[in-house]
């Protein structure tokens, strides 16, 4: 069971639509590619979607060693047909249950482990623990829940005017909203997730990024 998938079948246009959807894209991402480390790397992408972080992570570190997975074989299409992402270790599948051998400097995901129910979202956080070379490095950028209903409402409605800003039509503006709703019990608070990453085994926890509903952890082994 995991939560609704926002973009099955829209693979190609995935990377227009994201920009638009995430409040402030630039910030958002620039914060996840700042904790990348620097140096001949191994990272772990999970939930890697077409490749749009992949790209960033090549940029920020060029010397890095990227293994990614996903589990939608035309979102793994659009990534394997880029040219810069020739190098890429790439595997299709679901990462609960898809997992390369090796330790790793950094594991990585973005929007992507709010789709996970619960328990499994913190089963993945003990693999993600469990994965790192000692020192190294986990960063979530994700969407999360505020504590309170009343907090819903209003930060839903300043994401709702951020689409429209971005450029993002009313119509998939409010799907989005829907989506959202419908998929709330699979969020986390920035509380829960942080007892999580805990409980997983981190004992040093930072969150360098939070802006309404979308956050950036970062937890060192």
């Amino acid at each position: 069971m995991k939560g609704e998938e926002h973009f099955h079948e829209k693979a190609d246009v995935y990377e227009d639509l994201i920009v638009r959807i995430v409040s402030d894209a630039p910030a958002f991402f620039g914060t996840i590619a700042d904790f990348i480390p620097e140096g001949k790397i191994e990272v772990l992408e999970l939930g890697s979607g077409t490749g749009f972080v992949t790209e960033q992570i090549l940029s920020a570190n060029p010397q890095a060693k990227v293994t990614c997975i996903d589990m939608d074989p035309a979102m793994l299409a659009v990534a394997q047909r880029k040219e810069n992402l020739k190098t890429i270790a790439f595997l299709e599948g679901d990462f609960r249950e898809v997992w390369p051998d090796g330790m790793f400097d950094l594991v990585l995901t973005s929007l992507c482990l709010h789709h996970l129910p619960d328990d499994d979202r913190a089963m993945i956080l003990g693999h993600v623990h469990d994965a790192l070379k000692p020192g190294g490095r986990f960063v979530n950028g994700d969407v999360f829940r505020p504590e309170e209903i009343w907090e819903e409402k209003i930060l839903s409605a300043r994401w709702y005017h951020s689409m429209q800003t971005n450029g993002l039509p009313a119509v998939e503006a409010e799907s989005m909203l829907a989506k959202r709703e419908r998929n709330y019990q699979f969020l986390d608070t920035f509380t829960h997730f942080r007892e999580k990453m805990t409980r997983a085994g981190f004992e040093r926890i930072l969150c360098p990024y939070v802006d309404g509903i979308y956050a950036v952890f970062v937890g060192c082994r």
